[in-house]
């Protein structure tokens, strides 16, 4: 047995060498800053490797010691806590973990808001979304789009005027980039009961994760095959027809961790017309080909049919919230009811790629990725759209550790080019209740393509204090050419070509007097560019032309936050911050009831974010998250309609964006017999949808219940089975899980718009995943 004397030597060098602290908060996340470079780095570099070199062969002599059923699958040699205590509370480490490259873990950027979910948000909770986990986390809203994982995501109000799919923030899986080159992320393809965790940066931060990070940037951590290590089956069900079939297949070897998730799931749907079914397969396979150099091949596709219902207006809502929607007279050129419409979204996204990893030196890391990232949609709306978006993207980024007059200087350089290319076509919807396609409306071929490098420099000026500096540059070439069709069959060519050049810089200051406690101040930027369809309508008219007045979107954020570990069992984390927005893309009535694109000269964000993290006892633990945010116009004409004119909207409230948002969470797990259950609390205030502040969403507080249950299993056949139940809502309170931005100057006349989306009532599910073999 490999002595603990030795086990603390290799913990005290691998944390000399800037292993990461296991903090045992929300912050976890969080990689601590690498010490200096001392004189004898190398040697210890060497000494390490040596001493990972004889675990390693002491590892296998034990192994061949033993009959192969006795043999262990993976070293997991660990450092327990009463060690930690006597080791003058050393970071717990994973000695299959601390080969230096080989599991490709990254040091965090310094300086800024981060937050990560616990693994037990998704373990214990693997039903239909990643809402209520992602919620747990201070500055984060979500709220249902057309589609059942399909949420928005806003971030201190940035990503709020969205009524589909995730716009101004990056989304990530595993380090792999999931926004395509127009801004466009959906959470489709994300599969709550892959995921481990899920790790969220805030605030403006287009210097580290460039074109659209407005709000910030979302990554999701899929389960490893060593986490799984066999074979796992998941079987679900409950209320409203909701059915989920899974399995993962996973190991870690020596040199490769291997996993694979494939799930099917189904559901009648809470609200009419919303059934759907959706597929969903993710295979990572990480190599590590020798201690110097690692390969990471990820591959995840998703597809979905589900039928879409229309917003309801507030009548509607009142009357019966669960109706599929649609007010007036339906003809084949207008019409809003969601059945006549067979309105529908056939979709399949596609990603693959592949990120190499190689160390140059002691002291420098090289990482190269490349991705292909193809969207195939065919959409029944009031038009029925046909839309494939193959998307290529390369990055590269160097990454050194130095010293700058003897201060210690970590230097990320990095490159990236992308390209995406659209076709399309739009046709007349027949309204004939079978979404039966009529005269070709438009087509359209277009292409965005951007180019850029960012840098970004941690100085630790004294011990403990790093001074961050960064900045991005990005160029975006947008074309497009359409052509559009009259019900005369009459050709009108129209075409758009701009380039936008951006600057992302930013600058921080972070202290970290202890590893319980950081405290930072910022100041980051962030850019958008539109998009194809914000290009092709002109701004005065409305009508089909080119948009060339169009700016970015650009934003500037001020941020100061703390972040302590205040007691052994509790941990605060709070943050104030205040967004500066400029030319904001609005959509605006120009002409009638034409509606274009322009921009908002300026509007401001400001507000706090706080998070606690309580655990006075083993298996107990209260967290919360709230975050209030005051969103206001300071200098914005909007025209309602043309009799109107322009009206002044300097000083009201950004519509679509919650002032209060709340979310609390006991939970409790006793290891010994394997229960565990929680109950959980979200409260959503009332907030404006229309620009002249007349109409608003109403507020509602949602609760949810869960218990759940692992039992082990010895035996050559099972391993485990983890047994869940869980009430959302148990109130069965009627409410708007989502609104849209409307028009309307009046209470009255805003009431007649299609704004809200009703949230489930009260609804059951019962599950139970099997650890096989």
């Amino acid at each position: 047995m490999v002595s603990f004397k030795r086990v603390t030597h290799i913990v005290a060098a691998v944390a000399m060498l800037g292993g990461t602290a296991a903090i045992d908060h929300v912050a976890s996340a969080q990689e601590s800053a690498q010490p200096a470079a001392s004189p004898r780095e190398e040697q210890l570099r060497e000494q390490l490797k040596g001493i990972l070199q004889e675990l390693d062969d002491l590892q296998k002599h034990r192994e061949g010691a033993l009959p192969p059923s006795e043999r262990p699958k993976v070293v997991t040699e660990k450092v327990t806590p009463e060690h930690l205590k006597a080791a003058d509370a050393i970071p717990e480490y994973e000695l299959k973990d601390m080969s230096i490259v080989s599991t490709r873990f990254q040091k965090r950027p310094e300086g800024l808001s981060l937050s990560a979910t616990d693994p037990t948000e998704t373990d214990s909770q693997p039903t239909r979304t990643m809402k209520e986990s992602l919620e747990s986390l201070p500055g984060v809203v979500l709220r249902q789009a057309n589609g059942p994982r399909d949420f928005s995501i806003m971030i201190r109000g940035q990503g709020a005027k969205t009524t589909f799919a995730i716009r101004d923030i990056k989304v990530y899986e595993d380090g792999f980039q999931q926004t395509q080159s127009d801004g466009l992320s959906r959470l489709d393809i994300q599969d709550p009961w892959f995921m481990r965790s899920v790790e969220v940066i805030r605030g403006a931060s287009s210097s580290l994760y460039d074109n659209y990070a407005l709000g910030g940037m979302v990554q999701f951590r899929t389960k490893r095959g060593s986490d799984i290590n066999g074979i796992e089956t998941f079987l679900s069900g409950g209320s409203f027809g909701y059915h989920k079939e899974a399995l993962a297949v996973g190991q870690q070897y020596e040199h490769l961790d291997a996993s694979l998730f494939v799930s099917n799931v189904g559901e009648d749907g809470f609200i009419r017309h919303s059934n759907y079914s959706t597929q969903t397969i993710n295979l990572n396979l990480r190599f590590r080909i020798d201690d110097k150099q690692t390969f990471y091949f990820k591959a995840i596709t998703n597809w979905l049919d589900t039928f879409v219902p229309t917003r309801l207006n507030q009548a509607q809502f009142t009357f019966d919230h669960r109706q599929a929607g649609g007010t007036g007279t339906c003809t084949a050129n207008n019409c809003s009811d969601s059945e006549r419409l067979a309105q529908r979204r056939l979709d399949r996204r596609t990603i693959v790629g592949g990120m190499y990893e190689r160390q140059l030196n002691t002291d420098t890391r090289l990482t190269l990725e490349a991705d292909y990232d193809v969207k195939d949609i065919n959409q029944t709306f009031s038009q029925i759209s046909d839309n494939v978006n193959p998307n290529f993207k390369h990055y590269a980024n160097i990454r050194h550790e130095g010293k700058l007059f003897d201060m210690p200087l970590q230097s990320n350089v990095g490159f990236f080019l992308n390209n995406m290319e659209q076709e399309a076509q739009t046709f007349q919807n027949l309204a004939d209740g079978f979404g039966t396609r009529g005269r070709l409306i438009q087509n359209s071929r277009g292409t965005i393509r951007n180019v850029g490098a960012r840098f970004r420099e941690e100085l630790e000026i004294v011990p403990k204090v790093i001074l961050i500096g960064g900045l991005g540059f990005e160029q975006s070439m947008v074309s497009v050419q359409a052509i559009n069709y009259s019900a005369a069959n009459v050709r009108t060519p129209i075409s758009a070509s701009r380039t936008f050049t951006n600057w992302a810089p930013e600058m921080a200051l972070s202290w970290k007097p202890t590893e319980a406690q950081r405290h930072w101040v910022r100041a980051s930027t962030g850019y958008g560019i539109p998009g194809f369809g914000n290009l092709l309508r002109d701004p005065v008219t409305g009508q089909p032309g080119t948009n060339f007045s169009l700016k970015p979107q650009k934003n500037l954020n001020f941020e100061i936050g703390t972040e302590s570990k205040l007691t052994e069992t509790l941990t605060v984390q709070l943050v104030g911050f205040w967004t500066f927005f400029k030319d904001e893309l609005i959509s605006r009535a120009v002409s009638g009831s034409n509606v274009a694109t322009v921009n908002a000269d300026s509007s401001q964000y400001r507000g706090i974010e706080a998070f606690y993290d309580w655990r006075p006892m083993p298996g107990m633990r209260f967290s919360g998250a709230y975050t209030h945010t005051d969103a206001m116009y300071i200098n914005f004409s909007d025209q309602a309609n043309t009799a109107l004119g322009f009206l002044v909207r300097d000083g009201k409230k950004v519509p679509n964006v919650p002032t209060d948002v709340f979310n609390t969470k006991f939970a409790y797990d006793h290891e010994p017999t394997g229960w565990g259950a929680w109950a959980e609390g979200s409260y959503y205030n009332s907030y404006f949808l229309n620009n002249s502040n007349t109409f608003s969403i109403p507020s509602y507080v949602v609760a949810n219940v869960n218990i759940h249950k692992t039992v082990v299993i010895q035996n050559s056949w099972f391993r485990f089975a983890k047994f869940y139940f869980e009430v959302d809502n148990i109130a069965d309170k009627k409410y708007a899980a989502s609104g849209q931005v409307i028009g309307g100057e009046t209470a009255g006349a805003a009431a007649g718009n299609q704004a809200f989306f009703a949230g489930y009532g009260r609804a059951f599910y019962g599950g139970v995943t099997l650890g096989l073999f």
